[in-house]
């Protein structure tokens, strides 16, 4: 749009004051175009809590987010979905690269191989299908199973794939030649697998609550344990190959000692199942989540609860660290995906060690504060409205209100963006948001600045409003 604009410079405000529009009025092709600067009016409040956000939410999928996978070399997502989809995005910007139709039910299952060539998916419709990541081009179909492919692993050589289905067996897949090279029989509907770091072992959890542990050479079972006392819905191998981490719909997570098949430690405190288990790569945190939408970070030596994420509404199927552990991707049934930094936590587990107790309170809320002062809210309410309206060139083709949360530092860096409603999230590649998004986010949030959460919206007839999420009462 190359409209005239004329934009006030709203002056300083105190505890109380009123409302201050800028618009801009203009016409073309006989459609009135109006945009907005929007500061809100009634009372300024402070917040006390501190609610770490994602610094990226990606939105696109039109069913739950069942599995998410990272690239080794941390530039590429992949997504699955309760609709039989799977989406390939850009990890650095969010950027949808293609769309697969994979399946023709549910995708609960879906790993990336470590070598960066291929995904593999299994499905509700008993199929476990191979996908050349750079064009999504089908490579192979595995068939076997009779009942829902609950679970998916791929070794460390991606030469070996297991797929875990309701159907009770454990196949093990020859991925160079698509044959089963060996069926293992399990005593329950298989809903959970994991291959050990060295590639010697096969890992098991059941609708029962069993976990067993299989050598992969010959399929002896090595270990049994009466687990959990309800369906497991996820295992996870530590990077040491020395713990094994459970997930269920008991909701406890549990750890155990798998040289001597011990039960190490049980982490308790979800209201309801857990979903999802996953060791970041240096060993040192446990990330889950469940059906209550939270996520917890855990220290795995202490059993400390480090953090708990809670932005999503709805429960959360996957959890993904990035290779190098500063990324954490979660799945939910909303329909998004989440990328979480954790380079703040890295400070925090840090300072935990190292400072003084009388200090620790400080250095911890020095990690993520939010901005309060009205003056800089009012100077970052104008620099992220500039920076949006110079960018916004195209006119509107969506029907509704795009509602948006962004994040931005105090040097008007804008760090994070959230669709907050539908139309946001199928709209949001039709506007500048996506590329005016640093991408040095993890740089940006490694270095404990303040940031002030603004509401965006967009609306069908060109207005663009800008205001504190919630700096101002609305």
């Amino acid at each position: 749009m190359n409209e005239l604009k004329s934009i006030l410079n709203p002056p300083k405000l105190g505890k109380y004051f009123t409302l201050i529009t800028a618009t801009t009025l203009a016409t073309i092709s006989g459609q009135w175009l109006w945009r907005s600067l929007s500061i809100s009016t009634n009372n300024y409040i402070r917040t006390s809590e501190e609610k770490i956000l994602p610094f990226l939410t990606i939105s696109g999928h039109k069913g739950w987010v069942y599995e998410v996978a990272i690239s080794a070399d941390g530039k590429t997502l992949a997504s699955s979905s309760y609709v039989g989809k799977i989406k390939v995005w850009n990890l650095t910007n969010g950027k949808l690269l293609y769309t697969i139709n994979a399946h023709t039910d549910a995708i609960e299952s879906l790993v990336m191989s470590p070598d960066g060539k291929f995904l593999a998916s299994g499905s509700w419709d008993n199929d476990i299908k191979l996908w050349d990541l750079t064009n999504g081009n089908l490579i192979q179909t595995l068939e076997g199973h009779s009942d829902d492919v609950k679970a998916i692993a791929m070794s460390a050589d991606s030469q070996t794939l297991a797929s875990g289905s309701y159907d009770g067996v454990i196949k093990l897949w020859n991925l160079k030649t698509g044959s089963v090279k060996m069926s293992i029989k399990h005593s329950g509907p298989i809903t959970a697998l994991a291959f050990s770091p060295d590639g010697e072992m096969i890992a098991s959890g059941c609708q029962k609550g069993q976990i067993k542990t299989w050598q992969l050479n010959t399929g002896k079972q090595l270990h049994s344990f009466a687990a959990h006392t309800n369906k497991i819905w996820a295992i996870a191998f530590s990077p040491d190959g020395k713990i094994l981490a459970s997930g269920s719909q008991d909701r406890t997570v549990r750890l155990w000692q798998i040289e001597k098949g011990q039960l190490l430690s049980t982490l308790e405190g979800n209201d309801q199942a857990v979903l999802s288990v996953a060791f970041s790569p240096d060993g040192k945190t446990l990330a889950t989540s469940s059906y209550d939408s939270k996520i917890h970070l855990w220290e795995v030596e202490t059993e400390e609860l480090l953090e708990t994420f809670i932005d999503h509404s709805k429960a959360v199927w996957s959890l993904k660290f990035s290779q190098n552990g500063q990324t954490l991707a979660s799945g939910s049934a909303d329909r998004t995906i989440k990328l979480w930094s954790l380079s703040s936590l890295s400070s925090k587990q840090l300072q935990s060690a190292t400072l003084p107790s009388v200090v620790k309170k400080e250095a911890d809320q020095a990690v993520i504060s939010e901005i309060s002062d009205i003056d800089r809210l009012e100077e970052l309410n104008q620099k992220l409205y500039d920076q949006i309206d110079q960018s916004w060139q195209r006119t509107p083709t969506w029907y509704e209100d795009l509602v948006f949360q962004m994040r931005v530092n105090v040097d008007g860096v804008i760090v994070s963006l959230e669709p907050m409603n539908q139309p946001a999230r199928d709209y949001v590649q039709q506007t500048p948001l996506p590329k005016l998004l640093n991408s040095v986010h993890s740089q940006v949030m490694s270095q404990k600045k303040s940031v002030a959460l603004f509401r965006v919206v967009m609306t069908p007839t060109g207005v663009l409003e800008v205001s504190p999420s919630r700096g101002w009462l609305q």
